[in-house]
Protein backbone atom coordinates (compact mmCIF):
# COMPACT_ATOMS: atom_id res chain seq x y z
CA UNK A 1 0.00 0.00 0.00
CA UNK A 2 1.67 3.52 -0.76
CA UNK A 3 1.42 6.74 1.52
CA UNK A 4 -0.34 9.41 0.16
CA UNK A 5 1.13 12.12 -2.13
CA UNK A 6 3.52 14.10 -0.43
CA UNK A 7 3.35 12.32 2.71
CA UNK A 8 5.65 8.91 4.35
CA UNK A 9 3.79 6.93 6.45
CA UNK A 10 6.16 8.43 9.32
CA UNK A 11 3.65 11.61 8.77
CA UNK A 12 0.36 9.80 9.36
CA UNK A 13 -1.02 9.67 12.86
CA UNK A 14 -1.94 6.35 13.67
CA UNK A 15 -4.14 6.93 16.76
CA UNK A 16 -7.59 7.63 16.66
CA UNK A 17 -8.72 11.33 17.96
CA UNK A 18 -9.38 11.60 21.50
CA UNK A 19 -13.35 10.90 22.16
CA UNK A 20 -15.19 14.48 22.89
CA UNK A 21 -15.86 15.32 26.08
CA UNK A 22 -19.39 15.33 28.08
CA UNK A 23 -18.53 19.22 28.67
CA UNK A 24 -17.88 19.77 24.48
CA UNK A 25 -20.29 17.64 23.57
CA UNK A 26 -23.18 19.47 25.60
CA UNK A 27 -21.36 23.13 23.96
CA UNK A 28 -21.93 21.59 20.67
CA UNK A 29 -25.43 20.59 21.19
CA UNK A 30 -26.65 23.91 22.76
CA UNK A 31 -24.83 26.13 20.07
CA UNK A 32 -26.84 23.63 17.59
CA UNK A 33 -30.07 24.12 18.93
CA UNK A 34 -31.49 26.82 16.27
CA UNK A 35 -31.06 24.65 13.18
CA UNK A 36 -34.71 23.25 14.73
CA UNK A 37 -37.72 24.81 12.87
CA UNK A 38 -39.89 27.56 14.96
CA UNK A 39 -41.90 25.42 16.46
CA UNK A 40 -39.65 22.29 17.15
CA UNK A 41 -37.27 24.71 19.02
CA UNK A 42 -40.02 26.37 21.17
CA UNK A 43 -41.37 23.05 22.19
CA UNK A 44 -38.04 21.64 22.97
CA UNK A 45 -36.59 24.67 24.83
CA UNK A 46 -39.55 26.67 26.21
CA UNK A 47 -42.22 24.66 26.26
CA UNK A 48 -40.66 21.21 27.21
CA UNK A 49 -39.20 22.96 30.80
CA UNK A 50 -42.59 24.58 31.29
CA UNK A 51 -44.45 21.17 30.85
CA UNK A 52 -41.68 19.37 33.69
CA UNK A 53 -42.12 22.47 35.95
CA UNK A 54 -45.64 22.50 35.77
CA UNK A 55 -45.99 18.40 35.77
CA UNK A 56 -42.99 18.56 39.05
CA UNK A 57 -45.91 20.75 40.85
CA UNK A 58 -48.63 18.81 40.22
CA UNK A 59 -46.86 15.83 41.67
CA UNK A 60 -45.85 17.56 44.83
CA UNK A 61 -49.53 18.86 45.17
CA UNK A 62 -50.71 15.09 44.81
CA UNK A 63 -48.73 13.79 47.17
CA UNK A 64 -49.60 16.36 49.65
CA UNK A 65 -53.22 17.34 48.65
CA UNK A 66 -54.16 14.25 47.33
CA UNK A 67 -54.10 13.75 43.36
CA UNK A 68 -58.09 14.03 42.60
CA UNK A 69 -57.96 17.68 44.74
CA UNK A 70 -55.18 18.38 42.68
CA UNK A 71 -56.81 17.65 39.89
CA UNK A 72 -59.55 19.78 40.28
CA UNK A 73 -57.27 22.87 41.88
CA UNK A 74 -55.38 22.84 38.15
CA UNK A 75 -58.60 22.81 36.75
CA UNK A 76 -60.02 25.70 38.64
CA UNK A 77 -63.28 23.25 40.02
CA UNK A 78 -62.07 23.47 43.42
CA UNK A 79 -60.59 26.23 45.21
CA UNK A 80 -57.36 25.94 46.48
CA UNK A 81 -57.95 27.51 50.11
CA UNK A 82 -60.21 23.47 50.42
CA UNK A 83 -57.08 21.58 50.51
CA UNK A 84 -54.52 20.67 53.65
CA UNK A 85 -51.42 22.36 51.75
CA UNK A 86 -53.06 25.57 50.37
CA UNK A 87 -49.74 27.60 49.89
CA UNK A 88 -48.53 24.95 47.38
CA UNK A 89 -52.48 24.52 45.62
CA UNK A 90 -52.76 28.42 44.96
CA UNK A 91 -49.59 27.83 43.18
CA UNK A 92 -50.90 25.13 41.14
CA UNK A 93 -54.05 26.92 40.62
CA UNK A 94 -51.96 29.72 38.83
CA UNK A 95 -50.35 27.18 36.94
CA UNK A 96 -53.32 25.25 35.54
CA UNK A 97 -54.48 29.42 34.69
CA UNK A 98 -51.61 30.09 33.35
CA UNK A 99 -49.09 27.37 31.74
CA UNK A 100 -51.02 25.04 30.18
CA UNK A 101 -53.54 27.23 28.16
CA UNK A 102 -50.36 29.42 27.23
CA UNK A 103 -48.43 26.00 25.85
CA UNK A 104 -51.43 25.26 23.96
CA UNK A 105 -51.90 28.97 22.65
CA UNK A 106 -48.23 29.08 21.96
CA UNK A 107 -48.35 25.79 19.82
CA UNK A 108 -51.26 27.00 18.19
CA UNK A 109 -50.27 30.73 17.11
CA UNK A 110 -47.50 28.82 15.09
CA UNK A 111 -49.10 26.41 13.70
CA UNK A 112 -51.43 29.28 12.38
CA UNK A 113 -48.56 31.08 11.68
CA UNK A 114 -46.36 28.40 9.27
CA UNK A 115 -49.74 27.74 7.65
CA UNK A 116 -50.40 31.32 7.00
CA UNK A 117 -46.49 31.73 5.73
CA UNK A 118 -46.80 28.49 3.43
CA UNK A 119 -49.21 30.76 1.74
CA UNK A 120 -47.80 33.45 1.33
CA UNK A 121 -45.14 32.28 -0.87
CA UNK A 122 -46.79 31.14 -3.38
CA UNK A 123 -47.18 34.27 -6.31
CA UNK A 124 -50.14 36.10 -6.27
CA UNK A 125 -50.93 35.75 -9.81
CA UNK A 126 -50.40 31.95 -9.76
CA UNK A 127 -52.96 31.60 -6.84
CA UNK A 128 -55.57 33.51 -9.12
CA UNK A 129 -54.85 32.03 -12.35
CA UNK A 130 -57.64 31.76 -14.40
CA UNK A 131 -58.18 28.62 -16.78
CA UNK A 132 -58.72 28.62 -20.47
CA UNK A 133 -61.83 27.86 -20.27
CA UNK A 134 -63.18 30.44 -22.26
Amino acid sequence: MAAPPGQSFEDVDPRPPRPERPRERVRRWWKSRHRHPSLHFWLLFQGLPMLVGFGILFVLNGTLNGWRRSYDVALAITSPADTSVPQLAWILSLAGWIVAPGIAGAVAGYVITASIGARRRTDINSAFAEDDDG
